[in-house]
């Protein structure tokens, strides 16, 4: 009892320490972008190991870097409303600089959509800088980092940047990488049948969604000069707004691209990633809505991280797992790990971003790290870094960041023996 009672008083005092999703959009308003949010580099400290404890390994998961959107029509289906009113001579002033900033968004995509940007490529360089001067031991000379993606060019460019990058750092690395479909069963795996029965009543869900956080009456009028163009030409008034919110985003994907924020209040902004934070929370996290556990399709994935590490334990390889993949893969897998209260299931929407944050889950190069200590006698603790920054789980130890390996294996392998998938 003790022991669950100290446990809940770390938790709450996490949670309560934390600023709210406000505070932290008034910090830095780039943060709205959610998913489409550009890695920054986090301005924290780490907590030095316990004395007489060296890492040795390190596995991780990332999402490939900054990229354009996947589909010509996410940038021509907007363009195409502005279009028709600038030949109507609809557009105000704010209409046609959102039409000059759409075009060029648009220009800079045509023919890569989906494709890394040098922007993004740059993220994993210098992500993969910072680990190698965090823990410069686990990247000594002869290791060898087997380095793995997806199929998908973002992601298998974003491994080929980093890779490339480690080996000028220290080329007596051991680098191999792989992109196979051999690996898909865990590193993207996918269940229709799951996402069918969790999911079936998603159209009414978002209808609900987009009713409650997506208003474009304003922007509407701040675009348009008469309101029978907007009748007769946008027969989505929501959807419009959602797209031109996109391109928003996705503008952070390049150097010296110019965004929508002047079109934005903080407020609509504000509720724009609240939609969208929703989405993530119940298509791929434990919103009571899609049965709690959509996060249970990273099962292999999850087992993949506990096998690899046992195998480099229990045979003392001079390893470094790197594994690079997709948004839809590391938000369930950082809530399927138990990472800083991301299981938490709430049914008041307004609730929601009190523990789940897309910006903090899976922003463009988005990572999960697991750092592998070990002392003299052979006891192995570890510590997992959620884009970098120290992560809790609802494990007891005397020495947080810091866990006893066995007993996160124990609560992991707990959690997927429970799992049972279509």
């Amino acid at each position: 009892m003790r022991k669950s009672i100290l446990l809940f008083a770390l938790v709450c005092c996490w949670n309560a320490s934390a600023q709210t999703a406000r505070e932290d959009f008034e910090k830095n308003p780039l943060l709205s972008a959610g998913k489409y949010f550009a890695y920054q580099e986090p301005a924290t400290t780490q907590t030095a190991p316990p004395a007489g404890y060296k890492a040795f390994y390190l596995s991780s998961f990332a999402r490939h870097g900054s990229r354009h959107l996947t589909k010509e029509k996410k940038y021509t289906e907007p363009l195409q409303i502005l279009w028709d009113a600038e030949k109507a001579q609809m557009l105000t002033p704010a209409g046609e600089k959102t039409l000059k900033i759409a075009t060029e968004l648009y220009d800079r995509a045509k023919g890569r959509y989906g494709e890394l940007t040098e922007k993004g490529a740059r993220q994993h360089r210098e992500l993969i800088q910072r680990m190698f001067r965090n823990y410069p031991e686990v990247f000594d000379d002869g290791v060898h980092v087997d380095a793995r993606s997806t199929y998908k060019t973002r992601a298998f460019l974003s491994m080929a940047a980093a890779c490339v990058e480690l080996k000028g750092l220290n080329p007596k690395l051991n680098i191999t990488t792989e992109s196979s479909n051999a690996d898909l069963y865990y590193i993207k795996y996918e269940n229709e049948a799951y996402e069918q029965q969790h999911l079936a009543n998603m159209d009414s869900v978002y209808h609900v969604a987009d009713s409650i956080y997506i208003h474009p009456e304003r922007i509407l009028k701040e675009l348009f000069r008469n309101a029978d163009f907007v009748r007769k030409h946008i027969p989505d008034t929501r959807k419009f707004m959602a797209d031109l919110f996109e391109l928003h985003g996705i503008s952070q994907s390049y150097d010296n691209q110019q965004g929508l924020d002047f079109l934005f209040s903080k407020e609509e902004a504000y509720d724009m990633w609240q939609r969208n934070n929703f989405e993530w929370y119940y298509e791929k996290g434990p919103s009571p809505l899609s049965g709690k556990h959509m996060y249970y399709l990273e099962k292999n994935l999850l087992n993949n991280f506990i096998e690899t590490a046992d195998s480099a334990i229990n045979h003392s390889c001079r390893l470094v797992s790197l594994r690079f993949g997709h948004d839809t893969n590391l938000a369930p897998l950082a809530a399927l790990m138990g990472l800083n209260s991301l299981r938490t299931a709430t049914a008041d929407w307004q609730k929601i971003a009190d523990t789940y944050r897309t910006y903090q889950i899976i922003p463009m190069c988005g990572n999960i790290q697991m750092v592998f200590y070990r002392n003299a006698k052979g006891h192995v603790l570890v510590k997992i870094l959620l884009n970098e920054r120290e992560a809790r789980l609802p494990i007891q130890s005397k020495t947080t960041p810091y866990y006893e390996w066995n007993a996160v294996k124990d609560y992991w392998k707990n959690t997927l023996a429970q799992i049972s998938l279509p």
